[in-house]
């Protein structure tokens, strides 16, 4: 009876297939509408063990089985497993053609400004009903595009030449599934390389939950200047594809009058130390200006040239304006295939990781990620439009010794309303010696309280945001409104808000505990007190207040955060946290036991369960992690192989059925041991664990 009961269930699973993908990016949705009729329900994945020989490492390992109570009375076992729906460089059918198009409107965009609506309607197009293209048509899945929508070259890694092959990503990152008018589709966004690209896809699902795809569209950005980096997402709660354009290109160094020598190493900032080291010229190499490397990839999306054919950045600055990215989007589909897709410039630009959209409808919180950022919350004056509204900005007040992560009171800072229309408008015509003066910063060494100080001319406020380092600012008469969108992070420190954080990621509600759960990868540099990995540095701090003084924790933490009845955040406390001193190697530098660089976390009403997704070089194979908050139990339920990342946790349900995606990004990153004979390929892979059959 066991053996047959054995088979039955395998027989039950070949339709799923266990595939080998690195650099995973996991992900779970579940509507905020589907929360209170399960919010009972327990499940637990079989937990994965970490692969423990060499051949083994390269390949994908997730739970095979779930138990779930979904009640009291009602209990069952399913069998689920991990299923590719596309990789990288695969072909599908190309979605027919809009057939009309008809005037847009409003819907998503609630009627805004007319010159700004006749963009969204070149985005969308309109067709009767989805079809397949019958003329043969092909889209390869991670090819990247220019703005007329033909394909790209790779560009050489030094020289910066044309190398003459297609350019198709290995990163596809947050991918979205949404159920319309009882069809399933399917948005995905890579991240690497430049410019960053998405497509949308029609999947068929079978009887039993199996989900294929069946046709595929490239999705248009060329009229706001492309895609940026897009990185982390969520799912809106009225089921549309949200993300986000991160580390967006520092509109400072594009000033008139600057060059390569100027701006190239600029971002070290002045000397922070009484021992200055020798001056080190900087190289102005393309792929070794930090400061520009990613705007010179970026160029051949809006004029066809390579990096080698680039004279420098006053040639650059006539190709590419910095403010057209660094925004959250929103992405609509329809029925027929048809979308909508657009940048909210209201809600202001930074380094987005995800942009997590409350179930009020009106509150969003906005990840900023990278060294010295900020926690940033916009209120919008309507719901589902975020097109207009209240941007703030977190001061966090540390109330312990921050020896374990430290507990904060959270205090928001009105950085003011503000328009899409009108950031924009700003946005296209506007530089930074517009919105801001700059002046020198100075440091006085003198030994006192406090230690270091900086030295600004007076009317210029110090601050340290960002990778820039320390700097002396003014915003300009008149330009506090667009100073607070178009450098949202700068002028939220001149305003007394902290940007100290360090790799804010991932952020998600928790609807039973009404709380919010926000990763933190790396509490390290700004959140130390004047130290950088535990060694004495003031680079971090000089500028800025000082608010966070935890100890290095270069393995990470989750925070929850508490919320009031508005949905505002008021205080931090740790959850987990990573263990940095009882790693087994140099490959495994955290606590294999423990979670480490966690980057996104995605919490499942369904099952009351936290998903951490893990993004580190500390652990040889990164993990997905099923976190219990009432007990604080975890097991893992997937092992992504050596070299890859796991990133954005969802759920997503679409006819009956419950799928947890996991994407592969980057497979082999850093990793030579992509020539081993166990090589699964550095393609990247979109697929899902499941079908999880949900109660009716």
């Amino acid at each position: 009876a066991t053996l047959a009961a054995t088979m039955a269930r395998t027989r039950a699973m070949t339709a799923f297939t266990v595939v080998a993908l690195a650099g995973i990016t996991a992900m779970v949705m579940l509507s905020h509408h589907a929360a209170a009729a399960a919010a009972e329900a327990k499940a637990r994945f079989d937990p994965v063990a970490l692969p423990k020989h060499h051949p083994s490492k390269h390949h994908l390992r997730a739970t095979q089985h779930l138990s779930v109570c979904w009640n009291s009375t009602s209990c069952e076992e399913q069998p689920v497993n991990y299923f590719t729906l596309f990789r990288s460089g695969q072909g599908v059918p190309c979605m027919a053609a809009p057939a009309t198009q008809d005037e847009a409107e409003g819907g998503l965009w609630g009627g805004g400004q007319d010159a700004t609506l006749e963009h969204f309607i070149r985005s969308r197009g309109h067709a009767n009903h989805v079809a397949v293209a019958e003329d043969g048509c092909e889209e390869v899945f991670g090819l990247t595009k220019d703005r007329h929508g033909e394909p790209l070259q790779t560009t050489h890694y030094l020289t910066g030449t044309n190398t003459g092959g297609l350019e198709v990503s290995d990163n596809p990152d947050f991918s979205s599934i949404m159920e319309v008018g009882g069809k399933v589709f399917s948005v995905v966004q890579f991240e690497y390389p430049r410019p960053g690209t998405m497509y949308l896809s029609e999947l068929a699902q079978d009887a039993r939950g199996a989900l294929r795809p069946r046709s595929m569209r490239h999705v248009d950005w060329s009229h706001q200047g492309g895609l940026w980096i897009p990185c982390a997402g969520s799912l809106s709660p009225w089921n549309t594809h949200i993300g986000g354009e991160e580390y967006e290109p520092d509109a400072k160094y594009f000033r008139a009058g600057l060059n390569d020598s100027s701006v190239c190493g600029s971002s070290s900032g002045v000397c922070t130390s009484i021992e200055c080291a020798e001056d080190v010229i900087p190289s102005t190499k393309w792929n070794e200006c930090s400061e520009l490397k990613e705007s010179y990839s970026f160029a051949k999306y809006l004029s066809g040239a390579f990096p080698a054919e680039i004279q420098g950045i006053e040639d650059l600055r006539t190709q590419l304006n910095p403010y057209n990215y660094g925004y959250a989007y929103e992405v609509r589909v329809h029925e027929d295939g048809s979308y909508e897709a657009g940048k909210w410039y209201a809600v202001g630009r930074r380094s987005n990781e995800l942009a997590y959209i409350m179930p009020d409808e009106k509150t969003m919180y906005l990840s900023d990620d990278g060294t010295n950022v900020v926690f940033q919350k916009f209120v919008a004056d309507e719901a589902r439009n975020f097109q207009s509204g209240t941007l703030y900005a977190a001061k966090f007040h540390q109330k312990t010794d921050g020896s374990r992560g430290g507990t904060f009171d959270i205090e928001w800072i009105d950085l003011g309303h503000a328009t899409s229309a009108e950031i924009e408008a700003a946005a296209r015509n506007l530089t930074f010696d517009d919105i801001m003066e700059v002046a020198e910063p100075a440091v006085d060494f003198r030994t006192g309280a406090g230690g270091p100080r900086p030295v600004c001319p007076e009317g210029f406020e110090a601050v340290n945001a960002g990778s820039a380092g320390l700097e002396c600012l003014r915003v300009r008469e008149g330009m506090e409104t667009v100073a607070s969108r178009l450098e949202s992070r700068r002028y939220a420190a001149m305003l007394g808000a902290t940007t100290e954080l360090t790799k804010l990621e991932g952020i998600t509600y928790d609807s039973k505990r009404h709380r919010l759960y926000a990763a933190v990868s790396s509490l390290t540099k700004g959140m130390e007190d004047e130290m950088s990995y535990g060694q004495p540095s003031f680079k971090y701090d000089l500028g800025g207040e000082n608010d966070i003084k935890v100890t290095q924790n270069k393995c990470g933490c989750v925070y929850t955060m508490e919320l009031d009845s508005a949905f505002t955040a008021t205080k931090m406390t740790p959850l987990i946290c990573g263990d940095p001193h009882s790693g087994t190697d140099e490959k495994n530098q955290c606590n294999l036991d423990e979670v480490a660089n966690p980057d996104n976390v995605a919490y499942l009403d369904l099952f009351d369960l936290l998903l951490i997704a893990e993004d580190t070089k500390y652990h040889e194979n990164n993990v997905l992690w099923a976190y219990d908050p009432s007990s604080g139990a975890k097991e893992r339920i997937l092992v992504a192989p050596m070299g890859a990342e796991v990133t954005s946790p969802y759920m997503y349900k679409a006819g009956g059925w419950g799928y947890i995606m996991a994407v592969a990004q980057h497979p082999y990153e850093y990793n030579q041991h992509i020539y081993d004979p166990s090589s699964t390929g550095k393609a990247g892979h979109v697929g899902v664990i499941g079908p999880i059959k949900l109660q009716q």
